[in-house]
């Protein structure tokens, strides 16, 4: 299959397997006649307009996060818009090329924060009032290409989000495990118990204190499959 690239969002929200930003609103006719084609109804449905990169008009704000290879999921931002949703896990597709797009893009999208990496290769990208922050570095071999390790290091002052990290990734593992389920399969053939273990260790030690009822759901959940782990 070779290496792919991973994408991961942290702001606004924190997304596994891809990122979703959004158009401002003021913004929105000006960005649609320039990157969209007037003969397609991009609602609730994502249209690719580059390598990895999708539209889609949410008048409910339920958007698809695109990902090869993770579960299919919607991501609901409870407010109407025009997204942009950036694919995971494909193995070509963001070159120079991305990087010029993403920043013409910019002047049009809310402020986000999202990382493209691929092998040894960290590509940080910060959207803040309409201009992109691009950052590129070569040493993601430092945190034994973990992501969550490099978040650990990275963001001492934002356990918030370090969290948040682990409870959407404890999210991903659910929404899997019990599709395997559904289809027959044995959750257990794809998980090892150091896994759960792993995950409740870092969701208990960076609790989002903004959102209780999930992390406790989430701990609950993950404490059930290692106490059912035979």
């Amino acid at each position: 299959m070779g290496t792919l690239h991973e994408v991961y969002q942290l702001k606004p929200k924190v997304i596994n397997c891809g990122a979703i930003l959004r158009v401002r609103r003021e913004k929105e006719t000006a960005f649609l006649e320039k990157y969209t084609d007037p003969q397609i109804d991009y609602t609730n449905d994502g249209h690719g307009i580059f390598s990895n990169t999708f539209v889609i008009n949410a008048p409910d704000g339920k958007v698809r996060r695109y990902a090869l290879y993770a579960t299919e999921r919607i991501i609901d931002f409870k407010e109407p818009g025009i997204y942009i949703s950036i694919q995971d896990s494909s193995k070509n597709g963001f070159g120079s090329d991305f990087d010029v797009l993403i920043n013409e893009m910019a002047a049009y999208l809310e402020d986000s924060l999202f990382y493209v990496i691929w092998d040894h290769i960290i590509n940080r990208y910060e959207i803040t009032n309409g201009t992109l922050y691009h950052k590129n570095t070569r040493d993601f071999s430092v945190w034994d290409y973990d992501f969550g390790k490099y978040l650990k290091a990275n963001y001492t002052g934002s356990e918030p989000i370090i969290g948040d990290y682990f409870a959407d990734q404890t999210y991903e593992m659910l929404v899997r495990h019990n599709e395997m389920i559904e289809e027959g399969e044995n959750p257990k053939d794809l998980y090892d118990i150091d896994e759960y273990e792993v995950l409740l260790d870092n969701i208990s030690n960076y609790k989002n204190t903004s959102t209780p009822e999930e992390y406790k759901a989430l701990e609950d959940w993950l404490k059930v499959q290692i106490a059912d782990y035979d």
